[in-house]
Protein backbone atom coordinates (compact mmCIF):
# COMPACT_ATOMS: atom_id res chain seq x y z
CA UNK A 1 0.00 0.00 0.00
CA UNK A 2 2.83 2.39 0.84
CA UNK A 3 4.61 1.82 -2.45
CA UNK A 4 1.43 2.38 -4.43
CA UNK A 5 0.47 5.48 -2.47
CA UNK A 6 3.64 7.33 -3.51
CA UNK A 7 3.58 6.32 -7.19
CA UNK A 8 2.68 9.94 -8.18
CA UNK A 9 6.22 10.88 -7.08
CA UNK A 10 7.77 8.69 -9.75
CA UNK A 11 9.46 5.34 -10.22
CA UNK A 12 12.78 6.39 -8.66
CA UNK A 13 11.07 7.44 -5.41
CA UNK A 14 9.18 4.13 -5.23
CA UNK A 15 12.33 2.09 -5.89
CA UNK A 16 14.21 3.94 -3.15
CA UNK A 17 11.38 3.21 -0.73
CA UNK A 18 11.41 -0.48 -1.66
CA UNK A 19 15.14 -0.62 -0.97
CA UNK A 20 14.65 1.12 2.39
CA UNK A 21 12.31 -1.63 3.61
CA UNK A 22 14.21 -4.60 2.15
CA UNK A 23 17.92 -3.86 2.66
CA UNK A 24 18.23 -4.20 6.42
CA UNK A 25 17.75 -0.55 7.29
CA UNK A 26 14.80 -1.15 9.65
CA UNK A 27 14.61 -2.50 13.20
CA UNK A 28 10.95 -3.41 12.83
CA UNK A 29 9.28 -5.01 15.85
CA UNK A 30 8.91 -4.34 19.54
CA UNK A 31 11.46 -6.15 21.72
CA UNK A 32 12.50 -6.45 25.35
CA UNK A 33 14.59 -3.47 26.40
CA UNK A 34 14.05 -1.65 23.09
CA UNK A 35 13.27 2.06 23.20
CA UNK A 36 9.72 3.09 22.30
CA UNK A 37 8.58 5.23 19.40
CA UNK A 38 9.97 5.48 15.91
CA UNK A 39 12.64 7.51 14.14
CA UNK A 40 14.89 7.69 11.09
CA UNK A 41 18.55 8.58 11.56
CA UNK A 42 20.81 9.21 8.58
CA UNK A 43 24.48 8.25 8.26
CA UNK A 44 26.07 10.19 5.40
CA UNK A 45 27.85 7.94 2.93
CA UNK A 46 26.00 4.87 4.23
CA UNK A 47 22.19 5.15 4.46
CA UNK A 48 19.52 6.01 7.04
CA UNK A 49 18.65 3.59 9.84
CA UNK A 50 15.07 3.36 11.07
CA UNK A 51 13.76 2.34 14.46
CA UNK A 52 10.18 1.09 14.54
CA UNK A 53 7.97 -0.71 17.04
CA UNK A 54 5.58 -2.03 14.41
CA UNK A 55 2.44 -3.62 15.88
CA UNK A 56 0.24 -4.20 12.80
CA UNK A 57 -2.21 -1.40 13.63
CA UNK A 58 -3.49 1.24 11.23
CA UNK A 59 -1.77 3.90 13.29
CA UNK A 60 1.58 2.21 12.76
CA UNK A 61 1.04 1.87 9.02
CA UNK A 62 0.89 5.67 8.98
CA UNK A 63 3.92 5.82 11.28
CA UNK A 64 5.82 3.71 8.77
CA UNK A 65 4.76 6.06 5.97
CA UNK A 66 5.90 8.99 8.12
CA UNK A 67 9.34 7.58 8.92
CA UNK A 68 9.92 6.47 5.33
CA UNK A 69 9.29 10.09 4.34
CA UNK A 70 12.23 11.10 6.53
CA UNK A 71 14.34 8.23 5.19
CA UNK A 72 13.84 9.02 1.49
CA UNK A 73 14.37 12.73 2.23
CA UNK A 74 17.74 11.79 3.77
CA UNK A 75 18.62 9.47 0.87
CA UNK A 76 17.90 12.14 -1.74
CA UNK A 77 19.77 14.80 0.26
CA UNK A 78 22.83 12.59 0.69
CA UNK A 79 22.87 11.62 -2.98
CA UNK A 80 22.74 15.21 -4.18
CA UNK A 81 24.62 17.23 -1.57
CA UNK A 82 28.17 17.25 -0.20
CA UNK A 83 28.56 16.41 3.47
CA UNK A 84 28.58 20.04 4.58
CA UNK A 85 25.08 20.76 3.18
CA UNK A 86 23.42 17.34 3.23
CA UNK A 87 21.67 17.79 6.59
CA UNK A 88 18.28 19.50 6.33
CA UNK A 89 16.95 21.73 9.11
CA UNK A 90 14.10 21.01 11.51
CA UNK A 91 12.17 23.77 9.73
CA UNK A 92 11.66 21.50 6.71
CA UNK A 93 12.22 18.09 8.33
CA UNK A 94 8.55 17.16 8.80
CA UNK A 95 7.45 18.09 5.28
CA UNK A 96 8.29 14.77 3.62
CA UNK A 97 6.95 12.70 6.51
CA UNK A 98 3.55 14.40 6.69
CA UNK A 99 3.30 14.48 2.89
CA UNK A 100 3.66 10.69 2.78
CA UNK A 101 0.97 10.29 5.43
CA UNK A 102 -1.48 12.32 3.36
CA UNK A 103 -0.69 10.32 0.21
CA UNK A 104 -1.31 7.14 2.20
CA UNK A 105 -4.65 8.47 3.42
CA UNK A 106 -5.76 9.28 -0.12
CA UNK A 107 -4.76 5.83 -1.33
CA UNK A 108 -6.71 4.07 1.41
CA UNK A 109 -9.81 6.27 1.08
CA UNK A 110 -9.90 5.64 -2.67
CA UNK A 111 -10.00 1.88 -2.10
CA UNK A 112 -12.78 1.47 0.44
CA UNK A 113 -16.47 2.28 0.36
CA UNK A 114 -17.05 0.90 3.87
CA UNK A 115 -18.32 3.87 5.94
CA UNK A 116 -16.76 2.52 9.14
CA UNK A 117 -13.34 2.17 7.52
CA UNK A 118 -13.62 5.65 6.06
CA UNK A 119 -14.68 7.05 9.45
CA UNK A 120 -11.61 5.46 11.07
CA UNK A 121 -9.29 6.86 8.40
CA UNK A 122 -10.79 10.35 8.47
CA UNK A 123 -10.85 10.50 12.27
CA UNK A 124 -7.16 9.62 12.40
CA UNK A 125 -6.32 12.22 9.76
CA UNK A 126 -8.34 14.93 11.51
CA UNK A 127 -6.71 14.12 14.86
CA UNK A 128 -3.34 14.33 13.12
CA UNK A 129 -4.05 17.82 11.77
CA UNK A 130 -5.28 19.03 15.15
CA UNK A 131 -2.28 17.53 16.97
CA UNK A 132 0.41 18.49 14.48
CA UNK A 133 -0.84 21.92 13.45
CA UNK A 134 -3.32 23.53 15.83
CA UNK A 135 -1.99 22.07 19.10
CA UNK A 136 1.63 22.86 18.21
CA UNK A 137 0.67 26.44 17.33
CA UNK A 138 -1.08 26.69 20.70
CA UNK A 139 2.04 25.32 22.43
CA UNK A 140 4.23 27.85 20.62
CA UNK A 141 1.86 30.63 21.71
CA UNK A 142 2.10 29.39 25.31
CA UNK A 143 5.89 29.27 25.12
CA UNK A 144 6.11 32.85 23.83
CA UNK A 145 3.79 34.17 26.54
CA UNK A 146 5.72 32.39 29.29
CA UNK A 147 9.09 33.68 28.05
CA UNK A 148 7.65 37.20 27.73
CA UNK A 149 6.70 37.13 31.41
CA UNK A 150 10.24 36.07 32.31
CA UNK A 151 11.73 38.88 30.24
CA UNK A 152 9.50 41.35 32.08
CA UNK A 153 10.71 40.01 35.42
CA UNK A 154 7.27 38.72 36.39
CA UNK A 155 6.92 35.55 38.50
CA UNK A 156 6.27 32.18 36.90
CA UNK A 157 4.14 29.83 39.01
CA UNK A 158 2.00 26.77 38.37
CA UNK A 159 -1.13 28.92 38.60
CA UNK A 160 0.26 31.45 36.12
CA UNK A 161 1.18 28.78 33.57
CA UNK A 162 -2.15 26.98 34.04
CA UNK A 163 -3.98 30.25 33.41
CA UNK A 164 -2.04 30.88 30.19
CA UNK A 165 -2.96 27.42 28.88
CA UNK A 166 -6.62 27.81 29.90
CA UNK A 167 -6.86 31.18 28.15
CA UNK A 168 -5.30 29.74 25.00
CA UNK A 169 -7.72 26.82 24.90
CA UNK A 170 -10.62 29.27 25.07
CA UNK A 171 -9.09 31.39 22.29
CA UNK A 172 -8.25 28.46 20.02
CA UNK A 173 -11.35 26.28 20.50
CA UNK A 174 -14.08 28.86 21.18
CA UNK A 175 -17.49 27.28 21.80
CA UNK A 176 -15.99 23.80 21.49
CA UNK A 177 -13.81 24.36 24.56
CA UNK A 178 -14.67 21.99 27.40
CA UNK A 179 -12.75 22.93 30.59
CA UNK A 180 -10.59 20.12 31.93
CA UNK A 181 -8.52 21.38 34.90
CA UNK A 182 -5.90 18.63 34.80
CA UNK A 183 -5.24 19.29 31.12
CA UNK A 184 -4.09 22.78 32.07
CA UNK A 185 -0.98 21.04 33.41
CA UNK A 186 0.03 19.78 29.98
CA UNK A 187 2.91 22.28 29.91
CA UNK A 188 4.62 20.23 32.65
CA UNK A 189 5.11 17.19 30.41
CA UNK A 190 6.25 18.75 27.11
CA UNK A 191 10.03 18.17 27.02
CA UNK A 192 10.56 20.61 24.15
CA UNK A 193 9.65 23.52 26.44
CA UNK A 194 12.65 22.74 28.62
CA UNK A 195 15.16 21.04 26.31
CA UNK A 196 14.50 22.73 22.95
CA UNK A 197 12.98 26.20 23.39
CA UNK A 198 11.05 27.57 20.39
CA UNK A 199 11.03 24.19 18.65
CA UNK A 200 7.35 23.21 18.58
CA UNK A 201 6.17 25.87 16.11
CA UNK A 202 8.19 24.11 13.42
CA UNK A 203 5.80 21.16 13.47
CA UNK A 204 3.08 23.58 12.40
CA UNK A 205 5.18 25.28 9.70
CA UNK A 206 6.17 21.91 8.24
CA UNK A 207 2.58 20.70 8.24
CA UNK A 208 1.40 23.87 6.51
CA UNK A 209 4.16 23.52 3.92
CA UNK A 210 3.27 19.89 3.35
CA UNK A 211 -0.41 20.75 2.89
CA UNK A 212 0.41 23.36 0.25
CA UNK A 213 2.77 21.03 -1.63
CA UNK A 214 0.20 18.22 -1.47
CA UNK A 215 -2.42 20.54 -2.95
CA UNK A 216 -0.07 21.54 -5.79
CA UNK A 217 1.01 17.95 -6.54
CA UNK A 218 -2.54 16.55 -6.62
CA UNK A 219 -4.61 19.31 -8.26
CA UNK A 220 -4.54 21.27 -11.50
CA UNK A 221 -3.53 20.21 -14.99
CA UNK A 222 -1.14 17.34 -15.72
CA UNK A 223 1.59 19.87 -16.49
CA UNK A 224 0.97 21.77 -13.26
CA UNK A 225 1.12 18.58 -11.19
CA UNK A 226 4.31 17.46 -12.91
CA UNK A 227 5.95 20.83 -12.25
CA UNK A 228 4.86 20.73 -8.60
CA UNK A 229 6.26 17.19 -8.23
CA UNK A 230 9.62 18.28 -9.66
CA UNK A 231 9.74 21.27 -7.30
CA UNK A 232 9.01 18.98 -4.35
CA UNK A 233 11.68 16.44 -5.28
CA UNK A 234 14.15 19.31 -5.72
CA UNK A 235 13.36 20.36 -2.15
CA UNK A 236 14.11 16.84 -0.90
CA UNK A 237 17.39 16.81 -2.82
CA UNK A 238 18.50 20.22 -1.54
CA UNK A 239 19.44 19.14 2.00
CA UNK A 240 20.48 22.27 3.84
CA UNK A 241 21.97 24.17 0.90
CA UNK A 242 19.92 27.35 1.50
CA UNK A 243 17.87 29.09 4.16
CA UNK A 244 14.79 26.93 4.80
CA UNK A 245 12.29 29.68 3.94
CA UNK A 246 14.02 30.06 0.57
CA UNK A 247 14.06 26.29 0.01
CA UNK A 248 10.32 26.16 0.62
CA UNK A 249 9.68 29.09 -1.72
CA UNK A 250 11.44 27.18 -4.49
CA UNK A 251 9.06 24.30 -3.73
CA UNK A 252 6.06 26.62 -4.12
CA UNK A 253 5.49 27.41 -0.43
CA UNK A 254 5.67 30.94 0.95
CA UNK A 255 5.10 30.81 4.71
CA UNK A 256 4.98 34.61 4.88
CA UNK A 257 1.62 34.53 3.07
CA UNK A 258 -1.71 33.45 4.58
CA UNK A 259 -2.52 31.18 1.63
CA UNK A 260 -0.12 28.57 2.98
CA UNK A 261 -1.89 28.43 6.34
CA UNK A 262 -5.27 28.42 4.61
CA UNK A 263 -4.23 25.25 2.78
CA UNK A 264 -4.29 23.44 6.15
CA UNK A 265 -7.67 24.93 7.05
CA UNK A 266 -9.09 23.91 3.66
CA UNK A 267 -7.72 20.39 4.11
CA UNK A 268 -9.29 20.07 7.58
CA UNK A 269 -12.60 21.51 6.40
CA UNK A 270 -12.76 19.00 3.57
CA UNK A 271 -12.03 16.07 5.87
CA UNK A 272 -14.67 17.15 8.41
CA UNK A 273 -17.25 17.44 5.61
CA UNK A 274 -16.34 13.95 4.40
CA UNK A 275 -16.56 12.59 7.94
CA UNK A 276 -20.03 14.08 8.40
CA UNK A 277 -21.22 12.30 5.23
CA UNK A 278 -19.80 8.96 6.37
CA UNK A 279 -21.29 9.31 9.85
CA UNK A 280 -24.69 10.00 8.31
CA UNK A 281 -24.50 6.63 6.53
CA UNK A 282 -24.13 4.64 9.75
CA UNK A 283 -26.53 6.62 11.95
Amino acid sequence: MLFRSVEPLGKDYVEKMKKAVSAGWLDVYENTGKTTGAFSSNVYGVHPYMLLNYNETLNYVFTLAHELGHTIHSVLSSENQPFVTHNYTIFVAEVASTFNERMMLDYMLARTKDPKERIALLTQAIDNIVGTFYTQALFADFELRAHTLVEKGQPITVDVLNRIIADLYKAYYGDAYAPEPLYNLIWARIPHFYNSPYYVYQYATCFASSAQIYKDVTTGSDADRATAKDRYLTLLKSGGNDYPMEQLKKAGVDLSKPETIKAVITQLDGMVSLLEKELAKVN
